[in-house]
This record gives structure tokens, C-alpha cells and sequence, in this order.
């Protein structure tokens, strides 16, 4: 970090926040929001402020466990070395008047009057690395209870063991200021658990963590008895394996088991070795909870437009671009979108810095031509594409829809929703997907239309002809880019030609490339599947199913189970005729001039 601080070509802004981002890449316009530092440039970092001030409050670095001044520098390695005063904690600005640092500074580099500010930046790219927090276990194995004062987390036991520490990297017992004889880790603490309020993943360095520390106090003090109370202990890599096996060497006992907590700090617990009807009571000095991590993205993701996946981290593109966003031109790194450790952020940082720099060695950006276009003589400026765009490339300007091009992903999610034919997708355009309707059932007989997106399903085609799988010869694929474009009107049109069988196959959920639109393709071909049976028509004509690019197999047997079905020639052309007649398209209303005409 101090290196950065020194870069020329890199602008450190501290105290501050991003408020709202707009834009697309190249040409993002982000809203900054400086926080008052109330310290100037002139400051020297003589500490005479620090002295004067006896303003005390809670120590948020050092979790709680200590106290700092209102005046204070947030870490030692903090950069810039520059102090800041919390207007939290300090008098001043609650009216009680007290300008001593202001006194005592030689140099005039504290200005009380210091406000908030907002300023606007212009960027090409952006790369959110805000991080993330550990979980808050008030309640559990009776931490943050008086009568439990030993029961702390993992991270006060980090602050603890650190020089830079509170206690200067003695540990002790808070309840009597001496050194434990005896700690016991319990891992998972409110993770693994389905339970209201826990976290239901795994943080994945909490194991790794509790090993290091463990293997630390081994070093200190040989004699310490210490437990590590487990649901798996899940190491990953040769190092940290090698870490688990040093642990036990040097004594370190792991039991697998949830242990209970009684007065007196007692553990109690069933070890599977000696039997789960065997109750074990056992009295600790320190218990540590290991807990997971939880994520702080959510006012990040409302400022850049950005998802959040379930679990409340950004959401990645897709598996193949883990540190890529939905929105081109913002990536994430570190723990902004999943648990993860140092190793694991460093190695985010990098992939997301060298797809950045990618764009840096053009004067342009390249984007694919498969994007959506608007006939500006059709459309009404309804709206109804832009609440279905979720990636926010849509906008109603002057009553018509507006289409960012660089935001636009090509999906064709939009097209589906305009009720007046004014969208369409660049290469996959209702006139030309007919077309290929029409062809392919020229000869209808017994052909199964597929509809199968091009990054999964598409591929398990492709793979399950590389495999030398068998399938019949009736199938005709059309090829989309995501599912979400196999509109309604398609797959009755296919119907409407003659069409035995349709198959509508996409991305698995949860892996779609265009976030969850592939949701918007179940929800449509539900309701056609209910429409097919209230107009007397066998439903299971129509086929949902999910295949991914790895899945040959799965793609030969779901053409196998449609080529088992029998369908009638006499209902092929009840379905013929009922399609035949779907209502079209809305058709925009020519608006009158003042002499009556239309424009």
C-alpha cells in the first residue's frame, strides 16, 4: 500500500466512498463522496495532537478489546500516516467546545470546519475490492453473555496474539488478566447451518486460520492444552494439510463433535472415537469461535448496478470469469464476491488488473455485434424492456426505448417482451429465426425443433455429436443465444407450421451467462404448457430442459424421450389450426398531426 501511495500514475482517495456509478465501459461516470478527515497535508505526524487529546472511545481495529483516542491513526501501517478525528467521538462536535489539538498544533493542520464533499470522476474501468466482515456471534456458546467473559471470536484471538495488539500479543483470560491453561476453538460457529441467522456456506480459511493459531500458542507455550471442536476440518492445498498434521504432531487434539456450554466455561460433548453415548464435561480457560465471514457488498452493488448472488456477495459473470461482473468494464476482486484468503485475493487482483489493462492497449473497446436494436417507427416507449433488462442496458428516452451498446448483452430477453415487433437482436431476429422455422419444417412428418442457447446447451449438442452419441435424425436445432429468446411466438409459430415436438433447452440454473434470464424461459414455456392443455393439446409436446456444454449424454437422452412420445397426425393439425390464428403483434398507433394526419 505504501507503494501505491507513492505511485505517480495512481490517485490514493482515502476516507471516501462511491455513491453511484453510471456509464458503460470506456466511459463510466462515478459519484465520490470525501469524507472529512479534519487534518490537513501539513501535518507531520508529531503526535503532540495525541497527547493533548483524553477523549477515549471503543477500538474498531482491535475489535472492541481496546480503547483509542478520538484522534487517531486507524492502524499502525495505515496509509497515508496521517492521524483523522472521529466526529464521533469527538467534543467538539458535540458542542462542548474543546479545540485543543487545534492549541497545541505548530504546524495549523487541523480544520474542525472540514465537510463532507462529493466530487464527480470520469473512468474507463472499475474494480471493486471492498472486502468483507466477520460474522457476529452474540448468542452462541453464550458470547457477549457476562457470565460467559472467556467466550470470545477468532478475530479478537488475532488481535490478541498480535504485537501491534491491544495486550501487545499476550493472551489472556478477560475475565481474570491471566494466561489460559487450557483454549478450545470451536469451529463454524453460526456457519455450515441452515439455522435463521447463520450463515449456510463455508468461509473457508476459518479451519486454516484456527490451525495457524493453534500451531502459534503451541510455539509460546508447549504446555497449553488446546481442543478443536469440528464438523470437518477442511483444508485445502499441501500447505495447509501440512499445517493439520504439525498441529497434531505438536499435541493439538481435534474432536468431531458440537460441544454445549455450561457455567464455568464446560464444555460438553460425545467423541466419536470413544462413542457417541459417551458424555464428555471438560472446563476451559478460553474458548474461541471460529466464525465465518460475511459479506459488505450491498451498498457496493447499488452504487455500481451491479447483482448480488444468494448469498449477498457480487455476483460473478460466470464460472469461466470469476472476476468479471454482469457489467462490462467492472470486475471484482478478493473477498467482494466469495469468502476467500490472502493467496486467493492476491490472485483475483491480478486476473482483474490484467483484464483492465487488456482494454488500456486500445484506444477502443470491441463489443460483440449479436446486441439489440430498437425500430424507433414501432416502438411506443412502453417500458416493459426495460424492466426486463437486467442488465440495465435499456432506457426510455423522449418516449422511445434507447439501447446502450456496450451494455447490451445480446441475450434477447427484451425482444420477447415488446408487444410491438420494435426490438430486435442483431443476427437473431424474429425474420430470420422463422426462417429457419420454415425450413427445417418443410417437411414436418416427425421432426423435433430444439431451441438450444449457444454457451450450454448448443455445446452439449456439439459435444454429443464429438462423442459419437446416438440421436435421431429428425432433429432440427436452432441455435439462440440464451433460452430467454425463444419467445412465446416462436414456439407457437413452430407449432403453427406443423412441429410434432418442440424442445426449449438452456443453461442449468445458476449458471445461465446472462445471469437468470434462463428463469424468464421456465416461466414462459410453463404457461404455454398450460395453454397446450386448456386448448386440448398434449403438453408434453413441449419439452423445458436444462443441459450444460458438458452434457452430451444427458442432450442424446432428452432427444431419445421425445422421440418415445407419439403425437397423432390429427393433433398435429389441431395445433396447426389454433396457432395458425394467434393473435399478432401490437402494431403502434400513428400518432395525429394538428391537420389529422398521421407521422
Amino acid at each position: 500500500m505504501v507503494d501505491v501511495g507513492r505511485h505517480p500514475n495512481i490517485e490514493l482517495l482515502t476516507m471516501s466512498e462511491v455513491v453511484a456509478a453510471s456509464g458503460y465501459i470506456g466511459n463510466f461516470e462515478v459519484l465520490l463522496r470525501k469524507h472529512p478527515r479534519y487534518i490537513t497535508e501539513e501535518c507531520t505526524f508529531c503526535g503532540e495532537c495525541l497527547e493533548r487529546c483524553n477523549v477515549f472511545t471503543e477500538d474498531e481495529f482491535n475489535v472492541g478489546r481496546g480503547l483509542r483516542k478520538a484522534i487517531y491513526v486507524p492502524f499502525l501501517q495505515s496509509v497515508p500516516r496521517q492521524y483523522v478525528i472521529d466526529d464521533k467521538a469527538c467534543i467538539y462536535f458535540s458542542d462542548q467546545g474543546c479545540e485543543k489539538c487545534v492549541e497545541d498544533c505548530k504546524k495549523h493542520a487541523i480544520d474542525l470546519s472540514q465537510t463532507i464533499e462529493e466530487e464527480t470522476v470520469h473512468v474507463g474501468t472499475i474494480i471493486a475490492a471492498t472486502g468483507i466482515k466477520p460474522y457476529d456471534p452474540t448468542g452462541l456458546y453464550g458470547y457477549g453473555d457476562a457470565r460467559f467473559p472467556d467466550v470470545i471470536t477468532s478475530m479478537e484471538l488475532e488481535r490478541m496474539m498480535s504485537v501491534e495488539g491491544p495486550t501487545q500479543g499476550h493472551v489472556f483470560r478477560p475475565s481474570t488478566g491471566k494466561r489460559p491453561e487450557s483454549i478450545a476453538f470451536i469451529q463454524c460457529a453460526g456457519s455450515r447451518s441452515f439455522k435463521e441467522g447463520q450463515l449456510s456456506y463455508c468461509s473457508k480459511l476459518c479451519c486454516a486460520n484456527t490451525i495457524k493459531n493453534a500451531l502459534l500458542l503451541k510455539e509460546h507455550f508447549p504446555d497449553l492444552e488446546i481442543y478443536v471442536f469440528h464438523n470437518g476440518i477442511r483444508t485445502s492445498g499441501n500447505r495447509q494439510e501440512r499445517m493439520f498434521l504439525e498441529a497434531r504432531k505438536q499435541g493439538v487434539i481435534f474432536v468431531n463433535a458440537f460441544p454445549e456450554i455450561g457455567e464455568g466455561h464446560i464444555l460438553s460433548f460425545s467423541d466419536p472415537i470413544l462413542g457417541q453415548e459417551k458424555l464428555i464435561e471438560k472446563s476451559f480457560d478460553l474458548v474461541t469461535l471460529a466464525v465465518g465471514l460475511v459479506p459488505t457488498a450491498q451498498e457496493m452493488s447499488s452504487a455500481l448496478g451491479v447483482p448480488l448472488g444468494k448469498r449477498g456477495f457480487i455476483k460473478e459473470d460466470n464460472q469461466l470469469s470469476p472476476t468479471a461482473t454482469p457489467t462490462n468494464g467492472i470486475y471484482i476482486a478478493g473477498a467482494v464476491g466469495a469468502p476467500a484468503d490472502i493467496k486467493q485475493c492476491i490472485e483475483q487482483a491480478g486476473s482483474a488488473s490484467m483484464q483492465v489493462a487488456k482494454h488500456f492497449q486500445k484506444d477502443y473497446a470491441e463489443l460483440s455485434p449479436v446486441i439489440a436494436r430498437v425500430d424507433l417507427d414501432k416502438c411506443t416507449g412502453c417500458g416493459k424492456c426495460v424492466k426486463q433488462c437486467l442488465f440495465g442496458a435499456i432506457r426510455v428516452e423522449d418516449k422511445v426505448a434507447s439501447i446502450t451498446q456496450a451494455l447490451c448483452r445480446g441475450c434477447g430477453n427484451c425482444e420477447d417482451a415488446c408487444e410491438f415487433d420494435a426490438i430486435s437482436i442483431a443476427n437473431y431476429t424474429e425474420e430470420q429465426m422463422k426462417a429457419q422455422l420454415r425450413e427445417a419444417l418443410r417437411e414436418p412428418e416427425d421432426k423435433i425443433i430444439v431451441f438450444a442457447c449457444n454457451w450450454c446447451s448448443y455445446a452439449g449438442a456439439d459435444f454429443a455429436g464429438t462423442s459419437r452419441l446416438q440421436y435421431g435424425a429428425n432433429t432440427r436445432i436452432i441455435k439462440t443465444m440464451c433460452s430467454c429468446r425463444v419467445s412465446v411466438d416462436l414456439i407457437t409459430h413452430a407449432f403453427a407450421l406443423g412441429a410434432p415436438k418442440v424442445i426449449v433447452s438452456g443453461c442449468h440454473p445458476g449458471d445461465c451467462h446472462y445471469l437468470d434470464n434462463n428463469m424468464f424461459t421456465k416461466k414462459r414455456v410453463t404457461r404455454l404448457k398450460e395453454k397446450l392443455e386448456r386448448k386440448g393439446l398434449n403438453p408434453d409436446r413441449l419439452m423445458l430442459e436444462w443441459v450444460s456444454a458438458a452434457e452430451g449424454r444427458r442432450f442424446a437422452e432428452m432427444i431419445h424421450r421425445m422421440e418415445e412420445l407419439e403425437v397423432d397426425e390429427s393433433e398435429v393439425e389441431m395445433s396447426k389450426m389454433i396457432f395458425s390464428q394467434t393473435k399478432k403483434k401490437k402494431v403502434k398507433k400513428k400518432m395525429p398531426t394538428k391537420e389529422g394526419k398521421g407521422v
